[in-house]
């Protein structure tokens, strides 16, 4: 009895994948390829670049507070002589409130370390804004920044040796010998203050206005139509920033003033291009 030829079975490929299983494969694959997948990228990329900047940011805040600290301590050594530099211009000084000098002592410290940390936060702060510049713009903001630090100082120098003893020489002329000057020290520390830092911010006029003309808010044409209604506005301004007296006003509003004409002269040069010219700071073609 002869035997029977059967068919050998066939082998599967377990590895080959099935056609019901490489559809859905395809399709998920396209999917992750679609613009929704794409916009998921793109906001996931984005979102890890504002944690970056914010990281960032947070460690140039803490190096500025850290230098604002370590300075004001440093400042606190120096209170004892701002306090005799007081005395020498003002005469006796007194405290109405038993904490009174004690928070005084606090906020000289405080100004003294400002004054001093304040390169230091300026360049956290460029430092921070620099990636995202141009280089034209890099040219132009680091001008700014190189006159804004001269024109503060000179405008700190001018109250501290213009302003504040013209001041308070005028003020206490009108003393007599029935009527004696008892100045209580955080009033005179306000007027000191009034009369030489607000001359530090009223010197950054000219550039706040050369700003506004290289953005093209204003043109060399609105300064000299703003010429009049400027002078009003410097005595203002003047008003607003030094304490509730004449002399200083007036001491304020005169290099106001100046410090208009002269962004006046120099508005052309900074006045935003007209479409085909091309920008002042812009480097030469070759």
């Amino acid at each position: 009895m002869g035997l029977e030829e059967r068919p050998s079975p066939e082998r599967t490929n377990p590895a080959a994948p099935s056609p019901s299983r490489e559809q859905p494969d395809r399709e998920s694959r396209e999917g992750e390829e679609g613009p929704a997948w794409a916009l998921i990228h793109l906001v996931e990329e984005e979102g890890q670049a504002l944690v970056e900047h914010l990281n960032e940011l947070r460690w140039r805040l803490i190096a500025s507070l850290a230098a604002f600290l370590a300075a004001s301590v440093y400042g606190w050594t120096l209170v004892p002589e701002a306090i005799g530099f007081f005395k020498e211009s003002a005469g006796r000084l007194i405290f109405v409130a038993p904490a009174e000098a004690f928070f005084t002592r606090i906020k000289v410290a405080a100004t003294i370390g400002l004054l001093i940390s304040s390169p230091v936060i300026v360049h956290q702060a460029w430092r921070f804004v620099l990636p995202a510049l141009f280089p034209h713009e890099k040219r132009v903001l680091r001008g700014f920044l190189l006159a804004g630090a001269l024109l503060f100082t000179a405008g700190l120098a001018f109250g501290l040796f213009v302003a504040y003893p013209v001041s308070l020489k005028f003020f206490m002329s009108f003393g007599t010998d029935g009527m004696r000057p008892a100045i209580v020290v955080s009033r005179h520390l306000g007027f000191f203050l009034g009369t030489t830092l607000s001359f530090a911010l009223a010197f950054q006029l000219p550039l706040a206005l050369l700003a506004l003309a290289r953005l093209g808010v204003v043109d060399a044409a609105w300064f000299r139509e703003m010429r009049r209604p400027a002078l009003f506005l410097a005595f203002v301004i003047a008003g607003a920033l030094t304490p509730a007296d004449a002399v200083s006003q007036i001491l304020m509003a005169i290099p106001l003033v100046v410090l208009y004409e002269v962004a006046a002269r120099l508005a052309p040069r900074f006045e935003r291009p007209r479409p085909g010219e091309p920008p002042l700071d812009a480097p030469p073609e070759r």
